[in-house]
């Protein structure tokens, strides 16, 4: 690597967010602070630990200051999650705010003490998410929900989407507390299987796992449209960042995909959309890929990390020609014990301030 790909490396800090999951949804720690955060400085580097919420009875006894509304009455302990750790970030002012599997983590910055944590009955099985200093927008996977809400937790709205893409309005007092619905019962719900949050002027852009599309929300109107992709191979697309006009999205398959608009000068015989490049992420086999920040020089995302495989995952930085020029490796048997331990993934990045 040059003198200049290294200055700029360690010039520009990124915090990794992962999970973990048990062997048959076995718990050994309960509260206690586990590994969750990577941060990488240069050649600096520390795991940050945190304590995450497993029963219902748990979220009086979590060591953070609860916003929003604790389980509802109806609740009667929820099942043990199959995953610990943060999914989705964002930077917002001097926060990191932490998506974890039944709310969001306000994370001091500088100290990376968690400040309170926003948590209501639609933050469930969170992803990538939106937030500015307004607001913050959440899919829920398996509704085909899009939820707004405030940083003090308070919901503004909630929609759902259906197979006719038509937009409803769902009553925000709904009784059903959907944070204690088990990993089992999502992971391939949903019609579309939002994923992905982003805010693109006053559109709303959801990636669809399902379609390997975007849905596109639009304020007020009653139905949701599609962006497609011309992809010219398999993909399954999950996370994704946008820059300079240009979509940069994760395939689970070890690929990145960068859409942007058509051509000017597009043949206007044939219907086209968003076109499409297919990054692939070196000879070798990359078992996963999820997590994506694209910076002015730099692309990050993190691979491996699979169910059944290696306990461990990377961080790979590319540059803006897609060139790999550097990758970090985290092995769980360094940070804390692989006993009963079925997975470990990266799942977010976000560049630090300098």
């Amino acid at each position: 690597m040059g003198a200049s790909r290294s200055t700029l490396l360690k010039r520009q800090g990124i915090v990794v967010s992962f999970v973990h999951g048990h062997e048959g949804n076995r718990v050994t720690k309960k509260l206690e602070p586990v590994p969750a955060l990577w941060e990488i400085r240069g050649n600096k580097e520390k795991i940050h630990h945190y304590s995450f919420t497993e029963k219902a009875g748990d979220f009086d006894k979590l060591p953070y200051q609860l916003v929003g509304e604790g389980p509802v009455k109806m609740t009667s302990g929820g099942a043990k999650i199959p995953r610990f750790g943060f999914t989705g970030l964002q930077v917002v002012g001097n926060d990191l705010l932490a998506a974890s599997w039944r709310g969001i983590y306000r994370i001091d910055l500088k100290t990376f003490e968690v400040k309170n944590f926003i948590t209501n009955r639609y933050t469930s099985h969170l992803h990538g998410f939106y937030a500015d200093e307004d607001e913050i927008i959440v899919a829920v996977p398996f509704k085909d929900m899009l939820v707004r809400m405030g940083h003090d937790g308070e919901v503004r709205d909630v929609v759902t989407i259906d197979r006719s893409l038509s937009v409803s309005r769902y009553d925000k007092r709904n009784k059903e507390d959907w944070r204690f619905t088990t990993k089992m019962l999502s992971g391939g719900s949903g019609f579309f299987h939002f994923n992905n949050v982003q805010k693109c002027g006053d559109e709303i852009y959801i990636t669809c796992r399902h379609l390997c599309a975007f849905m596109v929300l639009k304020p007020g109107a009653k139905r949701a449209f599609l962006r497609t992709v011309n992809y010219c191979t398999p993909t399954c697309v999950h996370d994704g960042d946008r820059f300079r006009e240009k979509f940069y999205l994760t395939s689970i398959d070890g690929k990145i995909l960068v859409a942007s608009e058509p051509p000017k000068n597009a043949n206007e015989r044939h219907n086209y959309d968003l076109q499409s490049e297919t990054i692939r992420l070196g000879e070798g086999e990359r078992n996963w890929c999820r997590g994506m920040k694209v910076t002015r020089d730099l692309i990050y995302t993190t691979v491996d990390g699979r169910y059944g495989t290696d306990l461990s995952f990377s961080v790979l930085a590319l540059d803006r020609s897609y060139k790999e020029i550097w990758q970090k490796k985290l092995r769980w048997s360094e940070v804390d014990s692989e006993k009963d331990l079925r997975f470990v993934t990266g799942f977010d990045i976000e560049s630090l301030p300098n």
